[in-house]
C-alpha cells in the first residue's frame, strides 16, 4: 500500500513545483521592471539614511551623482548616437520650438492659472495650502527640463534620445536665464506672499555660473568625447557598449540621481514640518500635472489629422495665409512629427530639473534666513521631479507598446500591399465577398499614406 505524497513529513512535489513557480514568477517580474524597483529601493534608503546621499552628505552627491553620474549617462549616449542624428536635431526649429514652448511658456502659464485658483478658494487663507508651496509651484512651472532622466526614458521607450539631448540642452540653457525672469513676473502679489519675495536680480550671478558649470561638465564635454571616441573607434565602441551593456549602465545611473532627489527632499526636514494637507495636496497634484503636460506634449507633436486640417485650412492656407513667405507659411502649419520624436518631446515637455530649481531657489531667496522658508518652497520641486520618475517609467511602458503597434501596423499594410499587387487572395476575402472592392483598395491606399 502506497504512502500519500506529504504523509512522510516531506512537501508535496506539486507544491514544491507550484512554489518554485511563483517564485521565478517574482524575480522575473522583478527582472523586467528592475527599474521602478531601483526607484522604489532609492526612495526607502533615501527616507531613512537621508544624510548620505543628500547634498553636502556622506557621498558629497552634488558631485558624486549629479556632476560624475549624470556625466556618465551622457558620455555613454554619446557613444551610442550617430553625429549625424544629431546634427539633423540642431537644426530642427519646429522641434525646439514645440519642446522650449511648452516646458517654458505654456506649462509656467498653466502654473500660474491654478496657483490663482487656489488663491481665488481660499486654499491660502484657510490654511489648506501654505503660501510657500504655492510659490514653489510657480518656480516648478518656470524652470526648464531634466538634465538625465528624460533621455534615459526616452532611449528606453524606443523613442529618438539625439533630439532629447539636444532639448536638454537648448532648455537648460535658455532657461536658466529665463526662468527667474518667469518668477518674478508670475509670483501673486497678495498679501499671503509679502514674507516670500524674491531677492533683487543682481543676486543670481553665482546661480548662473553653477547651472552653466554643470551643463558644461555633466552633460556638453561628456557628450563631446563619447562621439569623438565613436569617430575614432567605431568598432571599438560598438564591441564596448554590446560587451558590457552601457545602455542598462544609464538606466542604473538614473537610480543613483533618483536616490540623490529623494535623499535631498527628506533631508530637508520640510516634508515632515509641512502641514500634512500641504504636501498630500501637492503629491496628488504634481501627479495630475505630469499626465496633463504629458497628454499636451503629445497632442501638439501629434495632433488629430482633422484638427491638423482645420488649423491649416483657416490658418497657414488660408487666402490671408497665402501672403505670408513661405517660411512663415511652413512654420504656422501644423503637421505630425515622427512617432520617436513625439515620445521625446513627451518626456523633454513635461519634465523638470532640480539641477536648476535647487539652485534657482537659493539663490533667488538669498535674502531669507530661514532655511526652513526656503526648504519649503523647493519641496514642489523635489516632489514633482521624484514622482515624474516614477510616472515616467510606466510612460515607457505605453509608448513602446504605442511605437511596436504603429510597427506591427506598417508591417501588415505593407504585406498586404504587396499580396494584392502579386494578386493573391486571402481565404478571408474569399468568404467575405471583399474580393478588389473599392473598400479594401481605399484603406491599403491610406494605410500606405500614413506610412509615408
Amino acid at each position: 500500500m502506497g504512502i500519500p505524497p506529504g504523509t512522510d513529513g516531506q512537501p508535496d512535489p506539486k507544491e514544491r513545483s507550484k512554489a518554485f513557480r511563483a517564485v521565478k514568477k517574482v524575480f522575473g517580474f522583478i527582472l523586467r521592471n528592475w527599474l521602478v524597483v531601483g526607484f522604489g529601493v532609492a526612495c526607502v534608503l533615501g527616507y531613512f539614511f537621508p544624510y548620505v546621499a543628500a547634498r553636502g552628505g556622506i557621498i558629497r552627491s552634488e558631485y558624486s551623482i549629479l556632476y560624475g553620474g549624470i556625466a556618465l549617462i551622457f558620455f555613454i549616449n554619446g557613444m551610442q548616437l550617430s553625429p549625424e542624428k544629431l546634427k539633423e536635431h540642431v537644426t530642427n526649429w519646429r522641434l525646439h520650438i514645440v519642446v522650449q514652448g511648452i516646458s517654458l511658456i505654456l506649462i509656467p502659464v498653466i502654473q500660474l492659472i491654478i496657483v490663482h485658483i487656489i488663491i481665488a478658494a481660499g486654499g491660502v487663507s484657510s490654511g489648506t495650502v501654505s503660501a510657500s508651496i504655492l510659490t514653489g509651484m510657480i518656480v516648478l512651472g518656470a524652470i526648464p527640463t531634466t538634465v538625465a532622466s528624460n533621455v534615459v526614458m526616452t532611449r528606453n521607450a524606443g523613442g529618438d534620445e539625439a533630439a532629447a539631448i539636444i532639448e536638454v540642452v537648448i532648455g537648460n540653457v535658455v532657461g536658466s536665464f529665463l526662468s527667474p525672469w518667469l518668477i518674478y513676473a508670475f509670483l501673486p502679489t497678495t498679501e499671503e506672499f509679502d514674507a516670500l519675495r524674491p531677492a533683487q536680480a543682481d543676486t543670481l550671478g553665482p546661480m548662473y555660473a553653477d547651472v552653466m558649470k554643470q551643463l558644461g561638465l555633466s552633460v556638453l564635454i561628456p557628450l563631446v568625447v563619447g562621439q569623438s571616441l565613436r569617430w575614432a573607434f567605431p568598432k571599438q565602441v560598438t564591441w564596448t557598449l554590446k560587451t558590457f551593456y552601457l545602455a542598462q549602465f544609464c538606466s542604473f545611473m538614473l537610480i543613483l540621481v533618483a536616490w540623490s532627489t529623494f535623499s535631498g527632499a527628506f533631508e530637508t526636514g520640510a516634508l515632515t514640518t509641512l502641514p500634512k494637507s500641504s504636501v498630500i495636496f501637492n503629491v496628488f497634484l504634481n501627479i495630475a500635472e505630469y499626465f496633463f503636460f504629458t497628454a499636451i506634449c503629445f497632442y501638439i507633436a501629434s495632433p488629430p489629422e482633422s484638427l491638423a486640417r482645420l488649423i491649416n485650412r483657416n490658418v497657414a492656407d488660408s487666402r490671408l495665409g497665402s501672403y505670408l513667405p513661405n517660411i512663415v507659411r511652413r512654420a504656422l502649419t501644423v503637421r505630425r512629427m515622427p512617432k520617436e520624436l513625439v515620445v521625446a518631446v513627451c518626456f523633454c515637455g513635461a519634465a523638470k530639473t532640480t539641477s536648476v530649481g535647487i539652485p534657482l531657489v537659493a539663490g533667488m531667496w538669498s535674502n531669507v534666513n530661514d532655511n526652513f522658508t526656503i526648504s519649503s518652497i523647493q519641496v514642489p520641486v523635489l516632489l514633482y521631479t521624484v514622482e515624474q520618475v516614477f510616472v515616467a517609467q510606466f510612460f515607457t511602458i505605453f509608448f513602446k507598446w504605442w511605437l511596436h503597434r504603429t510597427e506591427k501596423g506598417a508591417s501588415d499594410a505593407e504585406s498586404s500591399i504587396t499580396t494584392r499587387e502579386q494578386g493573391q487572395i486571402s481565404p478571408s476575402d474569399k468568404e467575405d465577398g471583399h474580393i478588389g472592392s473599392p473598400e479594401l483598395i481605399n484603406e491599403g491606399m491610406l494605410q500606405e499614406k500614413r506610412i509615408t
